[in-house]
């Protein structure tokens, strides 16, 4: 068994911010294809968390979907043995869990369940000059998985 992950370029989608659920559909197809290759390469770990890893990038352009007026871009990269997903949008406002009270039906657990299924992320501001997105301002929300 071969645990070594490859090292891949990032796969890129920029999807149509009109429509959330098109793109987490987008998003998931372009990160499970990455997983897929990975698994056929010989990492078995791609296997076994791709539920996991799926469901974390559902959560993250869905926020951004449902609170930035979408995604303006999705990362997938693998290296070094982990597989990290980025979630670029437009808005300044960095997540946070909401208060007890404020969690529902409608939401409010997906930082707790980011945490859970992640090894970590976190947030990353993003400056006037990054040339990869229209106008200034904005923020990445990233999250990696070990896949050794």
């Amino acid at each position: 068994m071969r645990t070594n992950t490859p090292h891949t370029a990032p796969a890129v989608i920029r999807p149509d911010g009109s429509e959330a659920k098109k793109a987490v559909r987008e998003a998931r197809r372009m990160v499970s294809d990455v997983l897929d290759e990975c698994h056929r390469s010989g990492c078995e770990a791609a296997g076994s968390r791709a539920d996991d890893v799926l469901l974390v990038v559902s959560e993250l352009v869905t926020n951004a979907c449902r609170h930035a007026g979408g995604a303006d871009e999705v990362r997938v990269r693998l290296q070094q043995g982990e597989l990290v997903v980025e979630v670029e949008d437009a808005s300044d406002v960095l997540p946070e869990e909401p208060a007890d009270e404020a969690k529902g039906e409608s939401g409010g657990y997906g930082c707790q369940l980011v945490t859970a299924l992640s090894d970590h992320w976190g947030v990353v501001p993003r400056d006037g000059s990054d040339q990869s997105a229209e106008g200034a301002g904005g923020k990445t929300v990233y999250a990696g998985f070990a896949l050794t």
